[in-house]
């Protein structure tokens, strides 16, 4: 027994001896091509001695105490101290670009301003954070992967999973990281561009998966990217600018660190992944980009390419245990479904089978400075606005000032009866055309002389639900007798009557077939689209889901129905969700939301080449074709995170595109959503139908019914003739401030022109050009 444990003891020492010792991190001297490879798991000699510390931390508590007050003691290190470490790689106007080989770090200084954007804080390493958070904030990438036979994910950062290369390029660098667990290897090029700005951009194709097989192995899901770039501190003042809904601002060191971080899908979710129950329904993020705002500087960050499959993520001091506020793109370049198996409560989760299908991402940083020294919101809108306009085509129309009222018509809809006892469908005229020229006459009599209208439902296949795809006025609402007066009528009077036809959802028929048509989801299954119950938000049984429309189907659609239009002398376009919803296939098809981007903004150059393009809460992608923007949402999705609300959107396109928010007549209170409305300079909107609420029930209108036109003539009339004599001055201008009192309810608006604009929520009064204007007043003023 002596004899064994001996030879038993002789062999564990010997183990003991051969494993490993503490590896640490390696720098070679960089060639003259300032190319440097390290390891990103120990990339520091300091990391490792504060891993070593936390180790021993854990094994002596007296240790612990002695290891806090010697850190305590150390001084964070400074921005200065930081750049002595950096080496500069390029330069281009204002702008310098450094990086540090050791850290794998970048920075981006503007000149201009003197103000220098770190891609991680630069004392991180005296912060309160521990290694597992030391290690994410020092990062330059994180990489989600997955591994599709297991139905899971697993994410990495690259401090603490990957070796990075480095090394210098034309005007930059690129960095590529390599990721040995997953095997997976991502080269990332960093540049200064002509324009003002660093662009980091990567080439789809280049990514390397080693074993890509769907069954056993490891698939490329998400990428994000210097996730603390611009990370501001405890002491830093500012705060983020994001585009959600209308447009939110998030104060650094808010203090709400036991709520939820903010994560918003840039364009929304998916819609072809479909909820069972109705959930709350986020506003959209209209635009790929977020601001920063930070000391008396800005910084302006989009995503230019990849944007339909970013999201905008962001965090307050203390939520995620660390001392630094920070916001940041994410990218998902490989969709995710669940579905259900049997009576299994527990979801399986599955993965897109083919390659990546996002073939690049670039993301730009343009730093943003005032000639006073100091930066806000607009100056960050300015930034944005300023990149559509010279980048995207976007084009600066020449706006009269005649402020126009902007109407929503629903033609007809289906409705359930009963017939002899058997329960049918039919087709229910809501607003017929003779009518719709009768609400058009009294608005015109009333003195509303500038009227911008979208009639919705208008045609025999829309009234069907099925795909619309040629100019076919309904017979139920007066057929093509009635349309034709109708638009005589719009255009003798200074109307602009824009047809909608929304294909999203649809039934078999008129030559697109639910089982050829329908766009498939990364489960495989057909998507289908429920009619909800409108009090309970659960699926309303009473009414057979449609399906979702295959974005692979749209080109053939759309083309002809423009061409329809055409041909009968229709040359106003409308064609609703289509501007502010994107979905993929991801069936035979293989669709992502980044082509089928591609085919709506073809179908809308196509419209505009041939007349004028009305769109609805238009996505940043259609605004090149766009003469009318419809539904522009007046607050953002309220997320708890938030601090308070901005008109963003209005700021960014406000003298470049006429705009309307969402209808006044939808919302409880008339005078708050009036001084919403005007105080971002957007024009005021109503929703009309031809009927009474009673006539609406049990069809699938029943959810307008606050719309009947009678009720509200008086008060379109009286909102159209403040929002003229208010916003008229100001149509072509852009908006220069914008500014809340410390309690919110006092909101200041002040455009280029010196024109200046204060709504007063708590008296409900308008001031502009020296006069006051009490709201109520206008909307009281009833129908002579």
């Amino acid at each position: 027994m002596n004899v064994k444990f001996k030879t038993t003891a002789a062999f564990i020492l010997s183990l003991l001896l051969l494993a490993p010792g503490q590896t640490r991190a390696y720098y070679d001297e960089a060639p003259a091509d300032e190319s440097i490879e390290a390891s990103s798991e120990e990339s520091s000699e300091e990391s490792t001695e504060e891993a070593e510390a936390e180790e021993a931390e854990e094994d002596s508590s007296s240790k612990k105490k002695k290891k806090k007050k010697k850190k305590s003691e150390e001084p964070p290190r400074t921005e200065e101290e930081a750049m002595a470490d950096m080496d500069k790689v390029a330069s281009k106007g204002e702008l310098n670009l450094y990086m540090n080989k050791k850290e794998g770090t970048v920075c981006l200084e503007d000149t201009k301003s003197g103000k220098r954007w770190f891609s991680n804080p630069v004392d991180l390493q005296q912060s309160n954070a521990k290694k597992l958070q030391k290690d994410e904030l020092a990062a330059g990438m994180t990489l989600t992967y997955a591994e599709p036979y297991k139905r899971a994910t697993t994410t990495q950062n690259s401090k603490a999973g990957a070796k990075f290369k480095m090394e210098k390029i034309n005007d930059g660098l690129q960095i590529t990281y390599t990721y040995k667990d997953p095997g997976i290897t991502i080269p990332v090029q960093i540049t200064l561009e002509d324009g003002g700005y660093m662009k980091l951009y990567v080439d789809t194709k280049s990514i390397v998966e080693e074993h890509p097989s769907t069954v056993d192995g490891q698939l490329t899901s998400d990428l994000a990217f210097f996730t603390t770039f611009g990370a501001a501190g405890l002491n830093d003042t500012g705060y983020f600018v994001i585009p959600d809904g209308s447009g939110a601002v998030i104060n650094f060191n808010n203090g709400k660190t036991n709520l939820r971080t903010y994560a918003g899908k840039v364009y929304n979710r998916d819609i072809t992944v479909v909820k069972q129950q109705k959930t709350y329904t986020a506003r959209n993020v209209s635009f790929p980009m977020y601001g920063i705002v930070k000391d008396n500087a800005g910084l302006m960050v989009v995503a230019d390419k990849g944007d339909t499959c970013a999201t905008i993520n962001t965090y307050v001091s203390n939520q995620n245990k660390t001392d630094y506020n920070s916001t940041y793109f994410d990218f998902e370049l490989r969709t995710s479904d669940e579905y259900l198996m049997g009576g299994d409560s527990n979801p399986l989760k599955v993965f897109e089978k083919r390659g990546i299908l996002i073939p690049e991402i670039e993301v730009r940083y343009y730093p943003v400075s005032g000639d006073d020294g100091t930066i806000d919101y607009t100056d960050i809108a300015d930034k944005y606005r300023d990149y559509l306009l010279n980048e995207k085509g976007v084009a600066d129309q020449q706006i009269p000032q005649d402020q126009p009222l902007y109407l929503d018509l629903y033609g007809g809809t289906l409705e359930k009866k009963s017939i002899l006892g058997i329960p049918v469908t039919v087709k229910q005229s809501v607003t017929t055309y003779a009518m719709a020229k009768y609400i058009l006459e009294v608005l015109k009599g009333q003195g509303v002389d500038n009227m911008v209208v979208t009639y919705n439902k208008f045609s025999n296949e829309d009234l069907g639900e099925k795909i619309t795809d040629s100019f076919s006025p309904a017979g139920k609402l007066g057929g093509s007798g009635g349309w034709k007066k109708l638009k005589s009528y719009a255009d003798q009077n200074n109307i602009a009557l824009f047809p909608s036809v929304d294909n999203q959802q649809y039934k078999s028929g008129n030559g697109y077939w639910v089982m050829t048509n329908t766009a498939i989801r990364v489960s495989n299954a057909y998507s289908r689209i429920p009619v909800y119950d409108l009090a309970h938000g659960v699926e309303n049984k009473y009414y057979k889901p449609l399906s979702l429309f295959s974005p692979a189907s749209y080109q053939k659609a759309f083309s002809k129905l423009i061409n329809s239009q055409n041909k009968k002398g229709i040359s106003n376009y409308a064609f609703g969700s289509l501007s502010n919803t994107i979905y993929g296939d991801y069936g035979k098809a293989a669709t992502s939301r980044e082509m089928a981007k591609g085919i709506v903004s073809g179908i809308y150059a196509d419209a505009k080449s041939k007349g004028t393009v009305l769109a609805d809460n238009a996505n940043a992608y259609v605004l090149p074709y766009t003469d009318y923007i419809t539904n522009v949402p007046i607050a953002s999705s309220k997320f708890d995170l938030f601090d308070y609300d901005i008109p963003f959107y209005q700021m960014v396109l406000h003298g470049v595109t006429p705009m309307s928010t969402i209808a006044v007549n939808s919302e409880p209170d008339l005078t708050k959503i009036v001084l919403d409305t005007i105080s971002g300079g957007a024009g005021l909107s109503y929703d009309f139908v031809g009927i009474e609420a009673d006539d609406l029930k049990d069809t699938k209108l029943d959810s307008y019914f606050y719309a009947y036109y009678a009720n509200w003539i008086g008060e379109a009339k009286g909102s159209y003739k403040l929002a003229k004599e208010v916003l008229s001055p100001v149509a072509d201008e852009y908006i220069d401030e914008y500014y809340l009192n410390e309690d919110g309810t006092v909101a200041t608006t002040v455009y280029k022109n010196g024109y200046t604009v204060v709504c007063d929520y708590n008296d409900g009064t308008i001031t502009a050009d020296g006069r006051t204007y009490k709201v109520t007043d206008y909307l009281d003023e009833g129908v002579e």
